[in-house]
Order: C-alpha cells, then structure tokens, then sequence
C-alpha cells in the first residue's frame, strides 16, 4: 500500500461566545457559558490528509454484482467480475432424458448503470466454468484468483427493459453446457448441493465494456440459470432452472489499484473509492496544542466536515464511513458510531458535504494519551457499488463546542 498525496490542514481558532439559552446541544443544561471553536484551514498545522490504495475488500455474498469495467480520466481502470455458484431446487433430481436442448441462460435482474457511458449496450461478456470449488461459508476478498476452464461458453448477450428496477441482462451459453447438466440428472451428482457442486463447481463471469458497470441482484425474482429442452417427438418446451440466488455462493473481483495508477492526482485532494480502490487516511497534529486547549473543558460537540466535487458522470458516494486505526493497527468504528447510532453519527451526502459527529473521539483524544490521533475515510458499500469521491482538503472543517469545566 502507497501513499502518492499528503496535504497538511491547517487551523485558526475563532472563538464566539454563544448564548446559554441556545438549544441543548447534547440534552443535558448547562449552567455555564458555552463557546464554539470553528477550526478552518488557514493556520496552525492539524491535520494531514493521505490518498491511500486498498489492498483488498472483503466481497463474498454481496448484495450486488459488480460487471464491467470503467477507464476514468481520474481514478483510472476500474473493473469488476464475479464469481457465482449454481444450486438445485431441490434434493435428487430425477433422471430427464430423451431431450434435446433448446437453449441456455443465465440471467440476472440490474437495477443500476453506473459510468460516463452508462449502457448496457457496449458489454462484451465471457463465462468460464470454475475447476476450483468455492465454499459458502468462506471468507472470500476481491482480489482472489479463481481457477477456471479455458473455454469461454458466452455465446452473446441481450437486455430486456421492463422498468428500472426489473431491466434483465440475458446471457445465452454454449448447448453442450446444458447438455452437460441434464446427463446427470437422476445420477449421485443430482442427489443434494454437496454432490452438485462438487460435479459444476460454479461460473466466473467477466466482461469489457466502455465505462459502464452494471449492477446485478442475484436475489431478485427474475435472476436465475435456466435450461430449456424439450423430449424427441414432442415440440412442447421445458425448462429446468438453477438458483444463482440464496445459498449459492458469489464473490465479487476487482483490479487491484496502486496510487501510481491515479492519472491525475492533484494537490490539495484525497480521494475515496469503492471496489477495492482507495481510502483517506487522517491524522491529527499538535496534539499537544489541542491537548492543553480543551484538556479542561468539556467537549459539547465535535463534528468534522468533507466537502466532495460534484462530477455527474461519475457520482460520489451517497455515504461514507469514518473508522480509526486502534494502537495495534485494527481499524474499528468510532464510539461515536457504535454507541450512539448511524444517525447520529453521520456520513451521509447532503449538498456535497459528508458531516461526521466525533464528539467521543475527540473526547478520548484530549483525555488518553494512548488514543489513536488516525482516521481513514472508506467507502460505504466498498464491495458493492462503483463511486469514486474526490474531496477538497482545503475545505475539510472541524467544528468544537465546549463549555468551561
């Protein structure tokens, strides 16, 4: 993992007496005088800010599958494939034969485009049958190497647009790869999951695309592996199906990203991305200052501020979460977050600024010697979704409420 960018924030104190009667800030009255610190980027140092790459995510059993690839002018290559297992509907399968194969799919419902050229029409899919088996209850992260077969069963593609949430992605595959299937039905590899998916260990599918991912959901209705045949002498159409949904183990796979792929890195920026990419990491300096600052006051409220660019070709993230890096290195949530909720915590989108309230933290800061002065922005739904955010460092805000002791 490399660092390409630091910008060190600097700070200015600008102190206003507020009124005691103001509203409560965390519910309790106050009988004392309340005062703001609005720490903006002029003076002292305070923070340095750091783009860091990902190493990897963890990307098994997502709620979306990530398909594509995007070649963004900032952030540069940024693809995604996935792995995906296949069960029966039901324990021993009897014996189906005299058929012939009509025709094979899997399908998938998307619910999203994400990309400058969001269309489904510039895809280019390959499916690989897996030599190597995958296990449900694995831990599984997005830069795993699967093991596959050489030969690419895709025969083409289309797309059925019913609505936005019910546009499907048909892949037609190879007959020989229904045939395959349908030979062992009523045989030991039909007789549960555990056989099955020792006989067809699963799929890995990829796809080119010109700066369009596309997000598939395994577990919708319409999402399914399907077979259709129909018996020598009859014309009339069957069809036997495979869930791709539910118990069939799936695993996410991104492009690993180093800091020297950033094309266009510029100063006074940090940068956030999903699917593996990159993080920001912040550290707070002069701790000493803040130390004897409000080493005897009582810290109301902290809140920290990250303004985003706006890029509508490639939209930032709705949410983003703050974690910090324990003394052993363990990256945790803030108390802030585990005590006190989402919703009071923060980190959602609103006019392009991700607030934060760190109030516990900041109050560990001042008081533990021993406490960590490190954050990292992440990715809400790293795994799961494809925005990228680029902040303005210059604009980053800490906002501090106390009151005297």
């Amino acid at each position: 993992m490399s660092i390409r960018s630091k910008y060190a924030i600097f700070i200015i104190l600008f102190i206003a007496m507020i009124s005691c009667n103001e509203e409560n800030i965390i519910g309790d009255e106050l009988n004392t005088e309340i005062y703001k610190i609005h720490v903006s980027s002029d003076s002292i140092t305070s923070l340095s800010i750091f783009t860091i790459s990902e190493d990897s995510l963890r990307s098994d059993e997502t709620l979306n599958l990530l398909l594509g690839e995007i070649n963004d002018p900032q952030f540069g290559q940024n693809s995604g494939s996935f792995i995906t297992q296949m069960t029966l509907p039901s324990n021993n399968i009897q014996e189906i034969s005299n058929i012939v194969i009509d025709s094979v799919f899997i399908q998938y419902t998307y619910s999203e485009l994400y990309g400058e050229d969001a269309s489904p029409n510039n895809f280019q899919i390959s499916v690989y049958e897996l030599s190597e088996s995958v296990y449900k209850d694995s831990s599984y992260y997005s830069n795993y190497n699967p093991a596959y077969n050489n030969e690419n069963i895709a025969v083409e593609h289309y797309f059925v647009d019913q609505d936005t949430s019910e546009s499907i992605l048909k892949v037609k595959l190879l007959n020989s790869f229904g045939e395959k299937i349908m030979n062992a039905t009523g045989t030991a590899s039909m007789v549960d999951n555990l056989a099955f998916l020792e006989f067809l260990k699963g799929l890995y599918i990829t796809a080119s695309s010109n700066n369009t991912i596309m997000y598939l959901n395994p577990n919708a209705d319409n999402s399914r592996f399907s077979i259709y045949y129909h018996e020598i002498g009859n014309d009339t159409s069957s069809n036997f199906e495979l869930e791709i949904g539910g118990d069939a183990a799936r695993i996410n796979l991104f492009n690993e990203k180093n800091i020297t792929d950033l094309p266009l890195i510029q100063s006074g920026k940090a940068y956030v991305q999903s699917m593996a990419g990159y993080k920001s990491k912040i550290e707070f300096n002069n701790l000493d200052l803040l130390q004897s600052l409000f080493i005897d006051k009582a810290i109301n409220r902290a809140t920290i501020e990250f303004h985003c660019d706006i890029n509508e070709d490639y939209p930032s993230h709705n949410k983003l979460y703050l974690v910090r890096e324990t003394s052993d290195g363990e990256i945790v949530f803030l108390s802030d977050f585990t005590l006190e909720g989402d919703a009071h915590f923060g980190g959602y989108k609103t006019d392009n600024i991700y607030k934060f309230n760190i109030t516990r933290f900041f109050f560990q800061l001042i008081h533990n010697q021993n406490y960590t002065n490190k954050l990292y922005l992440l990715p809400a739904g790293g795994s799961t979704n494809a925005n990228r955010t680029i902040l303005n460092n210059s604009e980053t805000i800490i906002n501090i409420i106390y009151s005297d002791i």
